[in-house]
């Protein structure tokens, strides 16, 4: 059995996934922080706004979604496992799919905490 799929579906992982995360990273800047090193969110907006973090995890979705299509492609073409792009496909279907899930869990926790410590006097009792 050879191994060449999961060897390139490692470095396409590896070099999509430094590329995401700088991308995302960067964003950091725009957070601002209490003294106890937690974000402040009622003056930090990045939660509330599209950034480039929803159109990466939407990007991150799409490919993912891609590679699940072609690996059913080859699958019903009568491919097994020992076909590269078989490898392949399993490989990025299941990294991108799990980190697209990852970062849509974490975005809504996220916004939710925001809107929770934001506006906290809308959801007291009256």
């Amino acid at each position: 059995m050879t191994s060449a799929g999961w060897i390139v579906g490692s470095a396409v992982t590896v070099i999509l996934s430094v590329t995401f995360s700088i991308l995302i990273v960067s964003l950091q800047k725009r957070v601002m922080k209490k003294p106890n090193g937690q974000i402040d969110f009622k003056k930090t907006d990045i939660y509330f706004i599209w950034t480039r973090w929803d159109t990466v995890n939407i990007i991150c979705a799409l490919y993912a979604f891609i590679c699940i299509l072609c690996l059913l492609i080859f699958l019903s073409a009568g491919e097994s496992i020992e076909n590269p792009w078989v490898q392949f496909f399993i490989h990025q279907g299941f990294v991108f799919t799990t980190l697209a899930f990852a970062w849509l869990i974490s975005r809504v926790a996220f916004t939710l905490k925001g809107i929770k410590e934001r506006w906290n006097h809308e959801f007291e009792s009256k």
